[in-house]
């Protein structure tokens, strides 16, 4: 299944394709994602395409600056971005997904504000 979203102008726009309607999204209580409302559906990288506005982005970096915090530069919506939980993957936020993406989705709490520890429990639960 393939579902594609994108920034609020529009400039910024991806698609990802997942296995299957049922996914799992994260809601982390870090500084950034609080304040963003930012629900985390995690995907491969190889699942992943931006097929629109790569030049029209921005970044930002803290903390740790492992994450890879990714911005339309015109309309400052992150819509993606690389996860320090989940290097090899690429975040897309739920709210930026195309209205119509069909997905019945199950919201599990991450207590980022504790990162070291809601990573370990993450890393068991992957297993």
């Amino acid at each position: 299944m393939t579902v594609s979203g994108g920034c609020h102008c529009g400039l910024v726009h991806f698609e990802a394709d997942l296995p299957s309607a049922d996914v799992e999204v994260l809601d982390c209580n870090c500084s950034v994602c609080a304040m963003t409302g930012y629900l985390h559906l995690i995907v491969p990288e190889s699942a992943f395409r931006l097929t629109d506005g790569k030049s029209e982005t921005t970044s930002y970096r803290f903390g740790s600056g492992k994450a890879r915090h990714i911005f339309c530069a015109t309309c400052g919506i992150k819509s993606f971005y690389r996860p320090r939980s989940h290097p090899q993957g690429i975040s897309v936020n739920l709210r930026c997904l195309d209205p119509d993406h069909g997905l019945n989705v199950t919201v599990r709490s991450f207590d980022g504000r504790d990162w070291e520890n809601a990573k370990a429990t993450l890393d068991q639960s992957q297993r």
